[in-house]
């Protein structure tokens, strides 16, 4: 699952993935937890969310502990943004996610990236 309110890089990071995997691309986080539950509830696994901190309607961090609250799955944040450290720490530390990636990615590094975890 991918989740940036940036249509142009959602459509990118979706292409770069979906070859390999089954890609579900949203927009906003309100679209992606609602997304995340009802993918869950037919019985459908969300093996890696890629989460852009900054969305129109929430934060990434946000939406990364209602997605951990909700028996979640390894959630990356991604920004083009310096994100604080102390932040980040604490994120992982709470299992909220897993890692970070800042933009710009290459698409290489990304599967790359995808592909590891």
């Amino acid at each position: 699952m991918i989740c940036d309110d940036e249509q142009d890089i959602l459509d990118l990071y979706k292409r770069a993935l979906e070859h390999r995997y089954n890609v579900i691309a949203i927009c906003t986080g309100k679209d992606c937890i609602e997304r995340y539950i009802s993918e869950k509830d037919i019985g459908n696994k969300v093996d890696i969310l890629l989460l852009d901190y900054r969305l129109g309607d929430m934060l990434g961090n946000e939406v990364a502990c209602k997605i951990k609250r909700l028996d979640g799955t390894k959630v990356v944040l991604v920004s083009a943004y310096e994100l604080e450290e102390d932040m980040v720490r604490k994120l992982i530390e709470e299992r909220c996610i897993v890692a970070t990636f800042r933009k710009p990615l290459s698409l290489n590094a990304l599967a790359e990236k995808v592909a590891a975890l």
